[in-house]
């Protein structure tokens, strides 16, 4: 949570960063872990389609979709986002 500040420096009030759809539907367990870190890793490579070929654009999305299951820093924030039980979690 960040806060809004005036021009002279002053607390105006503490800002809730908004959450995503995917997130807020992850949360409510309408959807599995499994689909978040998909569709995020579809969503970090949208930019890329037409720019890169088919297979090297497969490669990419494999390789974050990785980083997502094995990062601790990302499986952490997970977890304290969604109150989800995701110790050790690891995708298979």
């Amino acid at each position: 949570m960040s806060s809004i500040r005036s021009s002279k420096g002053a607390v105006l009030g503490a800002v809730e960063p908004p959450k995503s759809e995917m997130l807020t539907r992850l949360e409510r367990r309408e959807i599995t872990l499994e689909q978040y870190l998909d569709y995020n890793a579809e969503k970090a490579v949208e930019h890329l389609k037409g720019l890169v070929d088919a297979e090297r654009l497969q490669f990419i999305q494999a390789m974050i979709r990785e980083l997502m299951t094995t990062d601790p820093v990302v499986l952490r924030y997970l977890q304290q986002a969604t109150e989800l039980d995701i110790e050790g979690y690891k995708a298979s």
